[in-house]
C-alpha cells in the first residue's frame, strides 16, 4: 500500500479520492520543516505539498535515495520546490494550473472595487463606532484596466459587468 503525505488540512473529498494508500494528513498550518521535509522524501511514496514547504536542493542532496517518487504540489505555483534538484532525485514535481484562477479573479475585483470605493476605510469607520454615514467621497471617476493578458485577467475580464479595457503595452 502507498503512504501518501498531505502537508495541510485539505478538504475531504481531497483524502477519500486517496482511498487504497495509507494516507497521513499533517494538522499544522504551518510550512513543513527541514527536517519534516527530509523525512517525507524518505519515508513516504508521495507527498502533497503546498506554498511555503521549501524542497530546496539541500533537501534533496541530504536523502540520496529517496523512497517519495512524485510530490503533487497543491497549488499552481511551484517556485518553492527545486524542479532540477527533485528531478535529479528522481521525484517527480506536479502542480494544480488553473485551480485558483476564477477565486484569484475575484480577490483582484474585490481589491480594485475595495480601492476605487474606499471601503476598508469605511468599515474601519464602522466598526469604531465613527462611520457618520454616507457622504464620504470615493476616489471619483477613474479608468480602470489591466496591464497584461493572462489566464487571471481573462477570468476577470469574464466576471465583470463592465470589463475593465486590456493594455495593449
Amino acid at each position: 500500500m502507498k503512504k501518501i503525505l498531505i502537508a495541510r488540512p485539505l478538504p475531504k473529498d481531497v483524502t477519500e479520492a486517496l482511498k487504497g494508500c495509507e494516507v497521513t494528513v499533517r494538522e499544522e498550518t504551518a510550512p513543513l520543516s527541514g527536517e519534516e521535509m527530509r523525512a517525507a522524501l524518505r519515508d513516504y511514496d508521495g507527498v502533497m505539498p503546498t506554498l511555503g514547504d521549501a524542497f530546496s536542493a539541500e533537501v534533496f542532496a541530504d536523502v540520496p535515495e529517496p523512497r517519495c517518487k512524485i510530490l503533487a504540489n497543491f497549488g499552481v505555483g511551484y517556485n518553492h520546490i527545486d524542479a532540477a534538484a527533485a528531478r535529479a532525485a528522481g521525484v517527480e514535481v506536479t502542480n494544480t494550473p488553473g485551480a485558483v484562477t476564477d477565486a484569484t479573479a475575484d480577490v483582484a475585483m474585490t481589491l480594485m472595487l475595495m480601492s476605487a470605493r474606499r471601503a476598508a476605510e469605511g468599515e474601519r469607520l464602522v466598526r469604531s463606532g465613527a462611520w457618520a454615514g454616507s457622504g464620504r467621497p470615493s476616489r471619483g471617476a477613474a479608468t480602470m484596466g489591466l496591464k497584461c493578458r493572462s489566464a487571471i485577467s481573462t477570468a476577470v475580464r469574464k466576471t465583470s459587468i463592465f470589463p475593465p479595457p486590456v493594455s495593449k503595452a
